[in-house]
C-alpha cells in the first residue's frame, strides 16, 4: 500500500500544480458522489424493509411516523402511499447518481491515462489477463 502511494506521489511530481489540483478535485468529487449514492441505496433498503414489514397489516390501522423529528399519527394506508412515493423518488435519484458516478469515474480514468498516472496497475491488469501455464509434465506419486 505504501509503495503504491509513493509511486502515485512520484507520478504527481511530473504534473503541474494546476493538473494536480484538477486531479485531486476530480477524485474528491468522485468520492462525494459515491458517498451520496451509497446513502441513497441504504435509504432504499430501509424503505423496502419497512414496506415489506407493514404490507400485510390492515390499511385502516393507525400508526406513527417520524417526520422531521416529530411523531405523527396516521393511517397505515397513508403511510404506505407516502413510503412508496419516497421509494420511487429514491430510485430515480439513485439512478441519476449512478450515472453521475460512472461519468466521473470515466473522467478520472481518462485523466489518469492521459497523464500516465497508473502504470503499475496497468501492468498488473496485463499480468492477470495472461493465462498461467501449468506444467504438463507432472510427476506421478505411486
Amino acid at each position: 500500500m505504501q509503495q503504491q502511494q509513493q509511486q502515485q506521489q512520484e507520478m504527481l511530481k511530473n504534473l503541474t500544480n494546476q493538473q494536480v489540483v484538477q486531479y485531486n478535485k476530480m477524485r474528491q468529487d468522485y468520492a462525494e458522489i459515491s458517498r451520496v449514492y451509497i446513502d441513497i441505496e441504504d435509504e432504499k433498503k430501509e424503505h423496502t424493509l419497512v414496506l415489506d414489514a407493514i404490507k400485510n397489516i390492515d390499511p385502516k390501522r393507525r400508526c406513527w411516523r417520524l417526520i422531521g423529528g416529530v411523531l405523527v399519527e396516521r393511517q397505515l394506508e397513508d403511510v404506505l402511499k407516502s413510503l412508496k412515493e419516497s421509494l420511487e423518488l429514491l430510485e430515480k435519484t439513485g439512478q441519476n447518481y449512478n450515472t453521475a458516478l460512472k461519468q466521473k469515474e470515466k473522467e478520472v480514468l481518462e485523466f489518469e491515462l492521459t497523464h500516465n498516472l497508473r502504470p503499475q496497475q496497468n501492468q498488473q491488469q496485463k499480468q492477470q489477463q495472461q493465462p498461467v501455464e501449468s506444467s504438463k509434465t507432472q510427476g506421478v506419486l505411486t
